[in-house]
């Protein structure tokens, strides 16, 4: 004879919280056995079984409505069920690393700097995940293995590289407002190029010369960690920069 047992027993028996009974019950995937004229639920040892399932298969990765539908069904086609399922979690197991990938290198970021300017963070996080559609978009401009050429930097140079971005990003926003012709602010334009040519392995001014004239940018895959004023500021200081070295930026 199957034993009953109140809904306390049960939860404390199955390890599962009354709160979470009273919501199985409610979506339909696990009713109490019977229920007294006072509302009391009560379960039975097949109800353990049917609980069972249900955890079983919230392990695997099921979602409640596909467990529910999995429920009602008479004849399961497991194998393909299993084998969807196999390709979600591969899939959530690749997002979970690059999550991790990317918190590595936030930390990276931060580690040597207490103060932190949130656009320029978001930026460099936001480059981070987007980095294989920047990939295809990029080459649709250059030829492929120039596009590969640039991402082949080592985990540790591209940390290196993302450092040296934000410290020059942040630096040009501190002195934003100044001449953007001044000595201290042409430095660091320099020093951009050089980090720029670094990145691409390309000469700057071939690079220039390599982008197509009608080119539109995406600012969803490129956003700019300056606001309109600032990036109006900088233009201003590499054409400043690229005149003194003899490059016509208008001149393509």
């Amino acid at each position: 004879m199957s034993k009953t047992y109140s809904i306390g027993e049960f939860a404390k028996k199955t390890m599962t919280t009354i709160r979470t009974l009273h919501y199985y019950d409610e979506i339909g995937i696990l009713h109490p056995s019977f229920v007294s004229d006072k509302g009391r639920r009560y379960y039975n040892d097949t109800d353990i079984i049917t609980l069972q399932k249900i955890i079983s298969l919230k392990f695997l990765g099921y979602s409640l409505e596909e467990i529910s539908e999995l429920m009602i069904s008479s004849n399961w086609d497991l194998k393909e069920s299993l084998q969807y399922q196999k390709q979600k979690m591969l899939e959530k197991k690749a997002q979970i690393e690059q999550m991790i990938n990317t918190l590595d290198h936030a930390l990276h970021l931060v580690d040597d700097n207490k103060k932190i300017d949130p656009s320029i963070f978001i930026f460099l996080i936001h480059m981070i995940q987007n980095e294989d559609a920047q990939k295809e978009w990029l080459k649709t401009i250059f030829e492929e293995d120039k596009v590969q050429q640039m991402y082949l930097h080592s985990d540790e140079k591209q940390k290196q590289i993302e450092k040296s971005f934000f410290e020059l990003s942040s630096k040009l926003k501190d002195l934003f407002g100044k001449d953007p012709g001044c000595t201290e602010i042409q430095q660091i334009i320099y020093e951009y190029i050089q980090l720029t040519e670094e990145v691409s392995g390309m000469n700057f001014t071939t690079l220039l010369e390599d982008i197509p004239e009608n080119v539109d940018d995406d600012p969803w895959l490129f956003p700019s960690p300056f606001t309109k004023e600032e990036e109006e500021w900088l233009a201003k200081a590499f054409e400043i920069y690229l005149t003194k070295i003899g490059v016509n930026l208008y001149g393509k």
